[in-house]
Order: structure tokens, then C-alpha cells, then sequence
């Protein structure tokens, strides 16, 4: 072969090499990882820390907090699965079916404990309530979205065992 032909073919496999390998690093950079609230906890927070997450879990009864502060609808609650609870805060509208004991999977990033206790202060002077957010754990979720689940359009809800007249042929 010519040197001119060798040199193009390794320039070629040099590219595509470098860009798999970019796309590869880009792609975990930004990976969120979806983590049940008992799995999370379990795990330890350090291996999480600077990542993406989707926590799911269940809101756990009287926990929801929420407040318009400064023109800004703001919301803290917890979640919990199996006796493992994380708070989280967000904000932002909240979806329809969002409320006590509803399936949820928030999206977020964990961030110290401390560090959101100035906003759980802020949630409680509307509400004359005590948000300590260091209470769950020493991290909380510091969620950008909140997706809840409606149970009523899975197999499992009751609204879809009901019985179906026989159709006759």
C-alpha cells in the first residue's frame, strides 16, 4: 500500500475512535440514574453526589409542605420506600395527581442538607410549620421535575377489574 492510502486509513480510524470515545464520556456525563428511595439510601449518598438521579418512592403522609415565595410556587416533601426517606425540595407546578401517599419518581441532584434549610425556613413562615431538612438524612433531592404516577391506569387498579359484559357472536 502507499503511505499516502496507510495514512488517510489512520487518520479515518483516529476520528472515529476519538469520536466514539467523546460520545461515550458525553453520554455518562449526563446519565441520570434511576434509584428506588431504599436503594439510595442503602448505597450511601457519596457514590451518588454530583449526578444525575430518578428517585422513586412514595410520598409519605403529612409531609408535603408547599408555599408561594417571592411570586414562586415552592414545595418540600418526603419520600419513602420500605422505612427509607429522603426529602425533597422543588419547584414549580406540581402535577394533578401529586399528594399524600402518591407514586412518585422525582428528578434531581442531591445537594447537602444544610444547604436547603434556608428554603424549608422560607416554606414554613407561610405555613407557621417546622421543616428541619437535615431531619431525613445529612442530603436531600433538590428536584428540577416530579412525575406522579396514577395508579388507575396500570393492570393493578380496581377501576380496571371490572366486569365486561360477554360479546356474543
Amino acid at each position: 500500500m502507499q503511505s499516502v492510502t496507510v495514512a488517510k486509513i489512520g487518520l479515518t480510524a483516529a476520528v472515529v475512535l476519538g469520536g466514539l470515545g467523546f460520545l461515550a464520556y458525553s453520554s455518562t456525563e449526563q446519565a441520570q440514574h434511576y434509584m428506588m428511595v431504599d436503594g439510595l439510601i442503602r448505597d450511601g449518598f457519596e457514590r451518588w453526589k454530583d449526578r444525575g438521579l430518578k428517585v422513586h418512592g412514595w410520598v409519605a403522609d403529612g409531609t408535603i409542605v408547599r408555599a408561594v415565595v417571592s411570586q414562586e410556587a415552592m414545595q418540600t416533601f418526603v419520600l419513602q420506600k420500605d422505612g427509607k426517606r429522603i426529602r425533597v425540595f422543588a419547584n414549580g407546578p406540581m402535577p394533578d395527581t401529586f399528594k399524600d401517599g402518591a407514586e412518585v419518581v422525582a428528578t434531581g441532584r442531591l445537594v447537602p442538607a444544610r444547604e436547603r434549610q434556608d428554603r424549608a425556613d422560607q416554606l414554613c413562615a407561610c405555613k407557621a410549620c417546622q421543616v428541619r431538612a437535615d431531619a431525613e438524612q445529612t442530603m436531600v433531592l433538590e428536584a428540577s421535575d416530579v412525575s406522579a404516577k396514577c395508579a388507575m391506569h396500570y393492570d393493578g387498579a380496581a377501576v380496571n377489574k371490572t366486569q365486561r359484559p360477554p360479546v356474543f357472536q
